[in-house]
């Protein structure tokens, strides 16, 4: 499979959580295309990390580190049966979540900053962050994509004016702000992957669920990794 001529992005989507029996991350992410064709630029080619997230410490690192590594069997679409030992050259991480914490629930926001410290709910399995130990790897207290989200925003807004869109500067200090955070640290600590460092983006999602609330969403997304990949 060539890589030259694509802009490979992976997908992730996580379980429902707290007092949710549904997660928009997962439907949007399983709604989006596996190819976006385009004329005259590089076609985009969207991989969704199959497995479904757990909101823990250890899941959301395994998580970043195994996107990052790119095993092409870890992926949908199935590979075939020649790509399964394949390496996928990943352009872009984009993790999807849904809205929460309080925040209005009709809301998409598009993530700017991940921070280290101050995660102060548990996770599914009744532990916290492990700010100490990100510490202890050197890792600074907040990191930022190479990406210029703010760009992207505002060409996604001009495309659907009539919905609430905005440019976010914090992700909440849960397990979506950890996965941005987690995925943007890997590439400094591994020297395979340190090209790709900055090259993680977080998107917050409505928790509206209805048909055309996913398909509404799906082409809100297709429009911003549209614009993340003319800015690569």
């Amino acid at each position: 499979m060539s890589v030259q001529n694509t802009f490979n992005v992976v997908v992730t989507g996580n379980a429902p959580f707290m007092e949710y029996d549904f997660n928009t991350s997962l439907m949007v992410r399983d709604a989006l295309p596996d190819l976006i064709e385009r004329a005259g630029k590089r076609n985009i080619k969207i991989f969704k990390y199959a497995r479904v997230t757990r909101d823990t410490y250890e899941d959301v690192r395994r998580v970043s580190k195994e996107i990052w590594g790119g095993q092409r069997s870890l992926f949908s679409p199935k590979p075939q049966a020649d790509e399964i030992d394949e390496k996928l050259d990943v352009s872009l991480i984009l993790h999807l979540g849904m809205v929460a914490l309080g925040w209005e629930i009709d809301q998409f926001r598009f993530e700017t900053v991940a921070r280290r410290d101050g995660y102060g709910l548990p996770g599914d399995d009744g532990q916290h962050v492990d700010s100490k130990a990100l510490e202890e790897l050197g890792l600074p207290k907040t990191l930022t994509t190479s990406f210029d989200i703010e760009a992207a925003w505002r060409k996604v807004k001009a495309k659907f004016p009539d919905h609430p869109i905005h440019l976010s500067h914090d992700a909440g200090l849960y397990f979506c702000e950890f996965r941005l955070y987690s995925s943007l640290a890997e590439p400094l600590l591994s020297e395979s992957y340190r090209e790709k460092a900055g090259r993680t983006v977080f998107q917050h999602l409505p928790q509206g669920h209805t048909v055309e609330d996913i398909a509404l969403a799906r082409d809100i997304t297709v429009e911003f990794i549209t614009n993340l990949a003319d800015d690569y």
